[in-house]
């Protein structure tokens, strides 16, 4: 078994006072609003993961375009919803 401490207690004086006080999460709230107002944006990568394949009488068909959004087509065939 190991006997390591975890520290739950902020370490320094001021990670303390920004923990404990309201004026100490204002003020780290502020400073980070302006970290990302001021920040250039930063390229996120975009998830991409292939949908399971349904049942063959499947009424749903969704025909995507990872590039292209907008040209995403999803085909419905009621009478398979019956």
């Amino acid at each position: 078994m190991d006997d390591t401490e975890f520290f739950v207690e902020p370490v320094t004086p001021v990670a303390r006072w920004r923990k404990r006080t309201a004026s100490g999460a204002v003020l780290t709230a502020v400073v980070l609003g302006l970290q990302e107002a001021l920040s250039s944006p930063k390229d996120r990568p975009s998830i991409v993961q292939p949908a399971p394949a349904g049942p063959p009488n499947d009424p749903i068909d969704l025909y995507m375009d990872p590039d292209h959004p907008e040209a995403t087509v999803a085909v419905i065939r009621p009478w398979l919803l019956r």
